[in-house]
């Protein structure tokens, strides 16, 4: 299933590569999860960070189950990113991908993309690279259409309000 992009025009827009356009994109949602409520702590006087497990939860698992049969989206499921790892005397490796159980795993995979692209290397190496941001930026597509037709939960339609992005 491939989703309708216009909610992040203005991103693609200021963005040409694919890999800049998902890290915006990537960006602008969890400002607008922090924005609608989303947050991963609520208590006053914390730093808001996004809470991705909250919005899994209101999206259900039907959109799981969705995202799941997607072949465009497999990639996220059957060979999520490996994860860089403290070792013995500070040293670093890159270890086990991360166990994809439910969609807040799956959220959880997409940030890894994004961390492992920003805060790991510097570019994109090779097809691997290219398909797991490819994935990830078609799930976050998804997620802001499957979000977009929820009106009836107030959370996820601030979320929308608050994606809005103009350059």
């Amino acid at each position: 299933m491939t989703a309708d992009t216009n909610y992040r025009a203005g991103i693609k827009l200021q963005f040409k590569s694919e890999w800049a356009s998902f890290a915006a994109t990537f960006a602008r949602f969890e400002y607008a999860l922090k924005m609608a409520g989303y947050l991963k702590y609520d208590k006053l006087g914390v730093s808001a960070e996004a809470g991705w497990a909250g919005f899994a939860r209101d999206l259900g698992d039907g959109f799981l189950a969705e995202c799941r049969a997607d072949p465009a989206l497999a990639v996220l499921f059957v060979a999520p990113p490996r994860l860089l790892k403290v070792e013995k005397d500070q040293a670093v490796a890159w270890k086990k991908a991360r166990a994809v159980n439910g969609l807040a795993d799956v959220f959880a995979v997409v940030a890894d993309v994004q961390r492992n692209l920003f805060h790991g290397e510097t570019k994109v190496h090779g097809d691997r690279d290219g398909d797991l941001i490819n994935a990830a930026q078609e799930l976050l597509d998804q997620t802001f259409a499957s979000a977009l037709k929820r009106a009836d939960m107030p959370k996820l339609a601030r979320f929308c309000a608050a994606f809005r992005f103009t350059a």
